[in-house]
């Protein structure tokens, strides 16, 4: 309830609180909903729908032209503002049918190889320079799925059998409790960023959000600093122990008072792990040298083939796929290129199979293995009223295999030296998504972060369930409904 209330009075101070208008779009020719279409609110305005399809929008900034609705393949959609109501909870895209004649810049059907080549050498022109500032929109959804997770009290040289049991039973509960945890994490914030060279940028944090269960966070440390409590509480409350890992010592003292002394939960956040997350995503819409864009245009590194023609607001587009041609090339995908400028519009690529990420393989040695086993994305860019394309829409979604398998041995700091040994084992996986949305910064936006000094920490509104109404003067991406649903019980 304080937490609900805060948000309440954090409202109360914003200004130019609007009306939110959701809706959500559908193909017209078999009803299934559209993702990432861009709705255009005004010059260099808009948000996105989100993967089931929807997009919210603050309807008291719209001007009377309404809306414009654009998404590859469908024909372009307007909607006057008078239209858009409580009513009009779907709105239809007709798919655009496309004479593959139409686009052929010859009698022939455009090459592959020529189209990239193209590209290459239109880049400059098409993109330009680097945008200096940014209006962002940030979302981070996180989980972590337990395969298997065994906490075991191998052996206790102070404690009776029937001590051993209780302590046994306690940790086999608390990983059957994980383990059906289905843990999750939201994060949203708001802010902008002004980039001025590789080592010199300052972001300002504008509003956050977290959507999260402290009683659920499960990241490995905190599962074992939970496992390391059960132990603790069937041991000496008057000694402290030294705890170890194989020939690792990972605590000196540790005493049952510390090890239940819980941390409150922090209503803030450190800004350069924002400022970061921003920048990782806007560096895969980049054109420099080694970027990832660009290796997909390198032909010695991938192969390319003419899938189809399609249609994006009003211009012909090419569709071509892209493999792997030799070995250190991971990905494979599509590229989106207008047919007239050579511009890529849109860049679609996952691992190709068999490929993975980073790697780690020390199950023997030290119980540690970690692969990248899940890395796609998607890049979106928008023609800005200079005729050049700007990044406007990135999604990243990665995923790990985690697997640990530790002994951990404590040590009475006593004369006696009595031990407890007790053995971690855990396998499963962490999935990411993120997705940005990105708008050009106003002059007056940039020259503000030009004097602005950041600050170590920002303030972060944790919230136990989503809350629409802190988000109401804001063009974001519209959540998901598995957001909507989230609830901490208390």
């Amino acid at each position: 309830m304080k937490k609900i209330l805060f948000s309440i009075a954090f409202l109360l101070v914003i200004p130019g609180f609007g009306q939110n208008y959701t809706a959500r779009l559908l193909d017209a020719s078999n009803g299934e909903p559209v993702p990432f279409a861009t709705i255009k609110t005004g010059t260099d305005r808009g948000t996105i729908s989100n993967e089931e399809g929807y997009f919210t929008i603050d309807i008291g900034t719209l001007e009377a032209s309404g809306i414009e609705i654009s998404c590859m393949g469908y024909r372009t959609t307007a909607v006057q503002t008078g239209k858009l109501s409580a009513s009009l909870t779907e709105i239809s895209l007709e798919p655009a049918a496309i004479n593959l004649n139409e686009v052929q810049l010859s009698n022939r059907i455009p090459d592959a190889d020529e189209i990239i080549a193209n590209v290459r050498d239109r880049l400059k022109v098409n993109y330009g320079l680097v945008q200096p500032a940014y209006e962002l929109f940030y979302r981070k959804s996180e989980y972590m799925q337990f395969d298997d997770l065994d906490l075991e009290l191998e052996k206790a040289s102070d404690l009776n059998r029937r001590e051993i049991e209780a302590a046994d039973k306690e940790l086999q509960g608390l990983g059957d409790a994980i383990i059906a945890s289905e843990a999750k994490d939201f994060l949203d914030f708001k802010g902008l960023l002004r980039i001025d060279s590789d080592t010199a940028s300052t972001f300002r944090m504008q509003r956050a959000t977290q959507l999260t269960d402290s009683k659920k966070n499960y990241s490995t440390d905190k599962i074992q600093e939970r496992a390391q409590q059960i132990i603790l509480s069937h041991l000496d409350s008057t000694q402290t122990y030294k705890v170890k890992t194989g020939i690792f010592k990972i605590e000196d003292s540790i005493s049952l008072k510390e090890a239940f002394e819980e941390s409150k939960p922090s209503d803030s956040m450190e800004l350069k792990y924002l400022k970061k997350k921003s920048m990782s995503l806007l560096k895969i819409a980049s054109w420099k040298p080694e970027s990832r864009l660009l290796n997909f245009l390198d032909g010695d590194l991938y192969s390319y083939s003419f899938k189809k023609a399609t249609y994006f607001n009003g211009n012909y587009v090419y569709a071509l796929g892209f493999i792997p041609r030799r070995s250190k090339a991971k990905f494979t995908g599509t590229l989106y290129v207008d047919a007239i400028n050579f511009a890529v519009l849109k860049a679609d690529y996952e691992y190709a199979k068999g490929k993975e990420g980073q790697k780690v393989n020390l199950k023997l040695l030290l119980g540690i293995k970690f692969i990248e086993n899940l890395h796609r994305g998607t890049v979106i860019f928008q023609k800005d009223i200079e005729g050049l394309y700007k990044p406007y829409f990135i999604q990243r979604q990665m995923g790990n295999y985690i697997y640990l398998h530790r002994s951990l041995k404590f040590i009475e700091n006593s004369a006696s030296r009595k031990k407890v040994r007790f053995d971690f084992l855990l396998e499963g996986g962490t999935r990411e998504n993120e997705l940005l949305l990105i708008r050009p910064a106003s002059t007056d936006q940039s020259a503000e972060l030009l004097a602005y000094k950041e600050p170590k920490k920002v303030p972060v509104i944790k919230l136990t369930q989503y809350e629409p109404t802190i988000w109401q003067d804001s063009e974001i991406i519209a959540p998901l409904q598995e957001m909507k649903n989230f609830r901490v019980s208390e």
